[in-house]
């Protein structure tokens, strides 16, 4: 049946024909896969593992400058309570303790007491809620004592400051 005006569909293509797009490879695409997957996997691991180690790398440093300061700090504040310097003593207090004693107090208090004649500072524990650092004060007169100085960081200059004793 013909209709008068109407073309006809060209007839589909015989075989030996090349088809207007190539075939996908059968062979080897499982593999292909497995080592895009690998690569992604390597590449989320190393992101990941880096960051991982970036942080406790940062975690170390922080703890040991925190430990540092601790150390230096209360060792000028031994130094100087060593040396008979009140007023260099006070001025390592922080300001709650400032606050509830004039230096002329400090001073007269300290008077009063048997001097350091040496000091040995043991290891600051970061991650107590109150940083704390212990001490084995040994007095003039031979006597040995174990304190905690309680540090609490300086809100204006970030400068750990002596507030007190534990213990």
């Amino acid at each position: 049946m013909s209709l008068a005006g109407s073309e006809a569909a060209p007839p589909p293509p015989g075989p030996g024909v090349a088809p207007p797009f190539p075939a996908p490879p059968a062979e080897g695409r499982a593999g292909r896969i497995w080592l895009g997957v690998g690569i992604a996997a390597a590449v989320a691991a190393l992101c990941c593992g880096g960051g991982a180690v970036a942080v406790l790398g940062i975690g170390l440093t922080t703890t040991q400058a925190l430990t540092e300061q601790a150390r230096a700090q209360v060792g000028e504040y031994l130094d100087a309570l060593a040396d008979e310097d009140y007023s260099l003593a006070y001025s390592y207090l922080c300001d709650r303790e400032q606050d509830n004693q004039t230096r002329r107090e400090f001073i007269d208090s300290m008077a009063g007491r048997p001097v350091i004649s040496s000091y040995q500072l043991g290891e600051l524990d970061p991650y107590q809620t109150d940083l704390l650092m212990p001490a084995q004060l040994t007095y003039s007169g031979g006597q040995q004592v174990r304190v905690q100085y309680i540090l609490v960081q300086d809100t204006s200059t970030a400068q750990l400051e002596v507030c007190g004793t534990q213990g």
